[in-house]
C-alpha cells in the first residue's frame, strides 16, 4: 500500500469518525455505542463548525492524486468528495432552517431510540436517562433553528406544521407511564435485578415527567403560537429564497442525474401513461370498462380484497415473505446473513406515515431489520398492494439490498451506511417487477397491485416537479393523484404531504429503476447467452448503494471484463 492510499483511507477513516461522533443518534441506529450518553448539538454554531471541519477534509481529498490510486480508491476519493460536496451545498441553502416536519426531525427521531438503544446494563440505563435528560436541549436548538428560518424567510409549508403539531401534541399530553419513552422498563425487568428496578423506573419516570413532556409542550407551544403565523402559504420550494436552484440541487442529489425538472416532469408522464395501459388491461381482464378511478371505486366495495384488522395484515406479510425467502437462491448467488422481522408503526406516528417502510440492522447484526406496516385504519388498506408492499422494503428489496451493502467489510463505512436514494429506491422498485419475473402476483388482483404501485412512483415524478417546479398547489397535486392512480384519498393526502415536506426524495424510485432496467438490458445483448440473473444482481449490489452515474461506470465495466 503506498503513500497516497494510505493518506486517503486516512481521510475516509476521520471523516467517518466524526461522522459518528457529531451524530450520536445514528451512531447508536448502526450499532456503535460510544456516544450513548448524548444526542445532536443542533444549534447554528455546531452545524456552522461541522461544515468548515468537512470542508477542511474536502480540501484534504483534493490533494490527493489519483494517478497513485487503484480504480476501487478512485472511486472511494470520487464518492466522498461528491458527498461533502452535497453537504456544503445544503449548508449554503440554509436547509437546516427546516429542521423538522411531519416525516423527520427530533420530535419523531428521539422516541425511535428505544427501539436502537441497548438496555442491558447499568451503564445502558444511565445512558439513556442522559439522554432524556439532553432532549430539552435539543428543543430549544430546534427553536432557534425555526426562529432563524422565519429572520431569512426560510420557512416550512403551514400545513405540514399543522400535521407536525398533532404529533408534538400526542408527546406532550402522554403520561410518562403512557409515553413510549418509558417503554424500555419491559426490557430492563428481563436484564436487572429486581431490587434495582423500582429506583430505575422512578428515574425515567421522573425524566420524563421533568424534561421530555415540558420540552414537548414548549415545542407545540411554539409552533402554534410563533412559528405557524409565519409558515408559507404556498406549497413549493419555488416560493422560497433561491427557491429554484435549491429545488434543482434536490433533484440532482436525490436522483444523481444531471436531469432537469423539465425532464424529470416528461418522464413521469411517459411512465404514467405506459403504465395506465397495463393497468387497463388488468380491467379488461375482469370484464370491467371505465377510467383508472371508476376501477379503483369498483375495487373499494369489493369488501373482500380488504383486510378487517391489523392483525391480518401482519399475519399477510409474514405468509408472502416467508414464500418470496425460499425462492431467492433462484435469483442471488450472495444472499445476507442478517435476518429481517416486522412490525406495525407504532400508533404516535401512524396517522401520518406512508403505508411501511424499512429500519436496517446494526452493524453488529444484534437485532434484525425491521419492515415497519402502517396498520391505521385497516379496513382501507387494500390487501392487493400487499405482495408488492412486502417485496419493496424486505426482500429482495430494501433489507436484501442494504443488509448486502452493510456486509461489505471491505468497504469504507462511508460507503456501508450512507449512498444514493435513486439506488436504494430504484433497487425496492427494481425488486417489486422482479418478482413478477420470479412468478409472484398469483392473481389479478395483485398483479393490479403491483402495477399501482408502480404508477404511484410515475406519477410522483410528475406531481414532486409540480409543486416545486411548476407551482402546483396541493389540490392540484391531489387531483392530478386521484384521476392518475388507485391510490385511497387519505393516502394520497398523507403522501402529497410528504412531497411538500421532502423535496426531490420522490424522484428518485422511478428513475433508479429506469436506470437499472437500462443496466440489465445493456448487459442481456451485450453478455448474450453469457447472461446469467444471479451474476448480475450481485455484481450490481457489491459496491453500495452508488450514484446511477458511478453504477452505469462501474456495470459497462464488468460487462466489458
Amino acid at each position: 500500500m503506498n503513500d497516497t492510499i494510505k493518506k486517503l483511507n486516512e481521510l475516509l477513516k476521520n471523516y467517518w469518525e466524526y461522522a459518528l461522533e457529531q451524530n450520536p443518534s445514528f451512531a447508536t441506529y448502526i450499532g456503535d455505542h460510544r456516544y450513548n450518553s448524548r444526542l445532536e448539538d443542533l444549534s447554528e454554531s455546531a452545524i456552522n463548525k461541522q461544515t468548515e471541519h468537512v470542508k477542511g477534509l474536502l480540501g484534504e481529498a483534493e490533494k490527493i492524486d489519483e494517478n497513485q490510486l487503484t480504480d476501487n480508491d478512485k472511486l472511494n476519493l470520487h464518492l466522498i468528495k461528491k458527498s461533502i460536496r452535497n453537504q456544503i451545498r445544503m449548508h449554503e441553502f440554509k436547509t437546516h432552517y427546516i429542521p423538522l416536519d411531519q416525516m423527520q426531525g427530533p420530535h419523531l427521531d428521539f422516541p425511535q431510540i428505544i427501539e436502537f438503544h441497548p438496555f442491558r446494563t447499568e451503564k445502558d440505563v444511565k445512558d439513556y436517562i442522559a439522554r432524556l435528560h439532553a432532549f430539552p436541549t435539543q428543543i430549544d436548538q430546534v427553536i432557534e433553528l425555526l426562529q432563524k428560518g422565519i429572520e431569512h424567510r426560510i420557512v416550512a409549508y403551514k400545513k405540514v406544521i399543522g400535521n407536525t403539531m398533532s404529533q408534538v401534541e400526542a408527546f406532550s399530553k402522554f403520561t410518562p407511564e403512557q409515553s413510549p419513552l418509558f417503554a424500555p422498563i419491559k426490557k430492563l425487568k428481563d436484564n436487572l435485578p429486581e431490587n434495582d428496578m423500582a429506583e430505575i423506573t422512578e428515574s425515567i419516570r421522573e425524566s420524563i415527567a421533568s424534561n421530555v413532556t415540558p420540552a414537548y409542550k414548549k415545542l407545540h407551544d411554539y409552533l402554534g403560537g410563533e412559528y405557524i403565523n409565519h409558515c408559507r402559504e404556498n406549497e413549493g420550494l419555488w416560493s422560497l429564497p433561491d427557491g429554484k436552484d435549491m429545488y434543482s440541487f434536490y433533484a440532482e442529489y436525490h436522483t444523481t442525474t444531471e436531469l432537469s425538472p423539465e425532464e424529470i416532469h416528461n418522464t413521469g408522464k411517459s411512465e404514467v401513461a405506459r403504465v395506465s395501459n397495463e393497468i387497463k388491461v388488468i380491467m379488461k381482464k375482469v370484464g370491467f370498462s371505465g377510467t383508472i378511478r371508476e376501477f379503483t371505486d369498483y375495487v373499494k366495495n369489493r369488501k373482500d380484497l380488504y383486510p378487517e384488522n391489523g392483525d391480518e395484515i401482519l399475519d399477510g406479510y409474514r405468509e408472502i415473505l416467508t414464500h418470496m425467502d425460499k425462492r431467492l437462491p433462484e435469483y442471488f448467488g450472495h444472499l445476507p446473513e442478517a435476518e429481517y422481522g416486522i412490525k406495525k408503526i407504532e400508533e404516535y406516528r401512524e396517522q401520518a406515515a406512508p403505508a411501511a417502510y424499512y429500519y436496517p440492522p446494526p452493524q453488529d447484526f444484534s437485532r434484525p431489520g425491521y419492515f415497519y406496516a402502517n396498520t391505521f385504519k385497516p379496513e382501507q388498506r387494500p390487501k392487493f398492494i400487499m405482495e408488492a408492499l412486502a417485496y419493496h422494503e424486505a426482500v429482495p428489496g430494501h433489507h436484501l439490498q442494504i443488509a448486502i451493502m452493510q456486509e461489505q467489510k471491505e468497504m469504507p463505512d462511508f460507503r456501508r451506511y450512507e449512498g444514493s436514494t435513486a439506488f436504494i429506491e430504484g433497487w425496492a422498485l427494481y425488486a417489486e417487477k422482479l418478482s413478477k419475473e420470479m412468478g409472484f402476483y398469483h392473481d389479478v388482483f395483485s398483479e393490479y397491485g403491483r402495477l399501482l404501485m408502480e404508477i404511484w412512483r410515475a406519477v410522483r415524478l410528475v406531481v414532486d416537479t409540480g409543486l416545486h417546479y411548476y407551482k402546483w398547489t396541493r389540490d392540484e397535486a391531489i387531483t392530478y393523484c386521484m384521476d392518475n392512480s388507485g391510490e385511497e384519498e387519505h393516502e394520497i393526502q398523507v403522501e402529497v404531504d410528504r412531497y411538500i415536506a421532502m423535496p426531490g426524495q420522490a424522484l428518485a424510485y422511478k428513475i433508479g429503476e429506469l436506470k437499472i432496467l437500462e443496466l440489465r438490458e445493456k448487459a442481456k445483448k451485450g453478455l448474450g447467452s453469457g447472461f446469467d440473473i444471479k451474476e448480475f444482481h450481485d455484481n450490481l449490489l457489491k459496491n453500495g448503494a452508488l450514484p446511477l452515474y458511478e453504477l452505469e461506470r462501474v456495470m459497462s465495466y464488468w460487462m466489458k471484463r
